[in-house]
This record gives C-alpha cells, structure tokens and sequence, in this order.
C-alpha cells in the first residue's frame, strides 16, 4: 500500500500545452496553408470550449481513485478492446525464457513454470510480492499486477471487454487442440509444489490427433470470433468450457514443435499455430524440446507488469529473457 501511495498520477497537462503539443505533431504533415488553418482553429478552441472542456476533464481525473487515470478507459477502448484486427502481432508481445542450465523435459519444464506462476499469483494475493520499480529505484503502479493473471478478454462485437476471475485457482491446458484443467494449489490455497503438478500433467489423457482448434478463433477478427463464440455458447457445455478457460489463471500450450533458432522461437512464440493457442489471455507456451515464452493479450497490462510475472520464469531457467 504505501508503494502504491508513492506512485505519482499521471497529470493532465495546461490546456496550451496540449495545444502546442498538437500543432507541433501536426505541422510535418501540412502544408504551410494547411498549418495556418490548423493553427487558426486551435487558438479559437483555446479561447472558446477549450477551458471548460479542460476544467470538466480535470474534475472527472478528479474523483477517480488514485491509481486510476483519465487515460485508463479511452486506453483501453481506442487501444486495444475497440480494433478489430486479429491479436496476434498486432497486440500480443511475447517472452521467450532462457533454456534451462540442464535439458528439462517439456513436462518437468512446463511444471516448473506452472509453480512460479502460482507462488507469483499467491504472493500478489497476501500482499508478499516485491514491489516492482523502473532503472534508478522509482515506484512502477501496481495497480494493474492483479490483472497479469486470472484475465481474459472476451471478444464482443464491436467493442471487446475484460473479464477478470476473483480467486482463479487453476490453469487451462492445451494439448493437440484438446483442453484440460490443471489445479495449480490446495485446499488451503497454497502453490502446489512442481513435483504434484508434473504428476497432473502426466496424467492427462493422450490427445486426439484431430481434436477440434476453438484456439484458433481468437486468432481471428474480432468481430468475427465474437459471432463464433456466440455460437459456440448456446450449448450449455461449451459455454462451461469457454468460462474454465477465461477463469483460468493462464493457459499452458503444450506444442509439438522444436524451434531450431532464436529467431524461430520468437516468431513461433509470437504467431505460431493457432490451434495450440489462446490468444485471449497470458498463456505459457512449452515446446516439444523444453524451450518455453509467454505470449499475453496485451489490453489489461503494459509490458513492464508481465516482464515482473515472466522474472519467475528467467529464475527457474537462471537466465534471461528476450522480448519480442
């Protein structure tokens, strides 16, 4: 709480600064009459609507809670939840994490990983997780770290939204385009331990060769998989499934593929096969030969905030991470 406290709002800057801030982006692309119109209707805003447009935006900042901005919606709706245009690349980041420092099978790998997302998830609940900062030791907002996890965004015509699960306690396994759910801790509510989960994930059935992809879809446009989904939940049983994984705490894909490369890894980490993915939320990817990344849906977090969960994953591989 008080390293939240000491995190400084973002401020609103003097209506004539804004302004000017306007005309200086604008001016390359205008001609010098088009600059001059430009100009000439900024000033008649600065000295009409402009003022209480500036006041009536200051008193809505105003009564947000601290660690909220006037930014966070229009962010959210103009960035990310509002394009239609498919996730992968035009959203999703992605990690690929450091090879381990002996080979790992892909199952003990992605155990491992599941544990430190689960110790990172419980230490963020009880209030133990250390603060994350910037170079030189400034404060980074927490206040979006609870969405990192346990977040997925639903795809809603026109406009998308984010559903946030209050205590999700397991992760959504994809294996071969079949999905299964994995608890990740006990009845007390502690992490279980990487050799319990390793035993869960060998104990999943083989996969069929040709199970049906629903992963796919949230590669597709938005409106279109929004239409999809609807579709899909008027079963009651899909529905069900479509909810185990949106209240997930993330999605582990088990890939079949080796990525020969760093080059590879990255571009497969990024885009790659559709039908072993969830683009909808942040999903640990383990490949066939141990390699591991993170690809996250990008509207309920900045960078920064899912580089602190992907640290787990450079400290169990003790190494680093790349970015992609």
């Amino acid at each position: 709480a008080a390293h939240q406290r000491s995190v400084p709002r973002l401020p609103i800057p003097p209506l004539g600064e804004t302004l000017e801030r306007y005309l200086r982006a604008a001016q390359p692309l205008q001609t010098l009459e088009e600059h001059a119109i430009t100009r000439a209707a900024v000033a008649q805003f600065f000295d009409t609507d402009g003022p209480g447009l500036q006041r009536l935006l200051e008193e809505a900042d105003a009564a947000l809670p601290h660690d909220s901005s006037y930014l966070e919606s229009l962010w959210y709706r103009l960035a990310y939840l509002g394009p239609r245009s498919p996730v992968p690349i035009h959203a999703n980041p992605c990690f690929t994490l450091a090879p381990p420092s002996r080979h790992t099978p892909p199952l003990e790998r992605a155990a491992g990983l599941l544990a430190k997302a689960a110790q990172w998830a419980h230490a963020l609940r009880t209030g133990t997780l250390t603060a994350p900062t910037a170079k030189g030791g400034s404060p980074l907002c927490m206040a979006l770290l609870p969405a990192v996890l346990g977040t997925a965004r639903i795809p809603r015509q026109g406009c998308d939204v984010l559903h946030s699960a209050s205590a999700p306690d397991a992760a959504a396994v994809c294996r071969r385009g079949e999905w299964y759910s994995v608890p990740l801790f006990d009845a007390t509510g502690a992490p279980l331990p990487p050799a319990t989960l390793l035993d869960s994930l060998k104990q999943l059935p083989p996969a069929a060769a040709h199970a049906p992809a629903v992963g796919a879809l949230t590669a597709w446009r938005r409106d279109e998989w929004a239409e999809a989904r609807a579709a899909l939940s008027s079963s009651p049983q899909n529905e069900s499934s479509l909810k185990a994984i949106d209240e997930a705490l993330l999605v582990l894909s088990l890939d079949d593929s080796a990525p020969a490369s760093p080059t590879e890894l990255a571009r497969t980490s990024l885009c790659g096969d559709a039908t072993a993915r969830w683009y909808d939320k942040l999903q640990l990817l383990v490949f066939a030969d141990g390699q591991a990344a993170i690809n996250f849906e990008h509207a309920p977090q900045v960078v920064s905030l899912a580089s602190h969960l992907a640290e787990a994953g450079e400290h169990e591989a003790g190494g680093r991470r790349a970015a992609a």
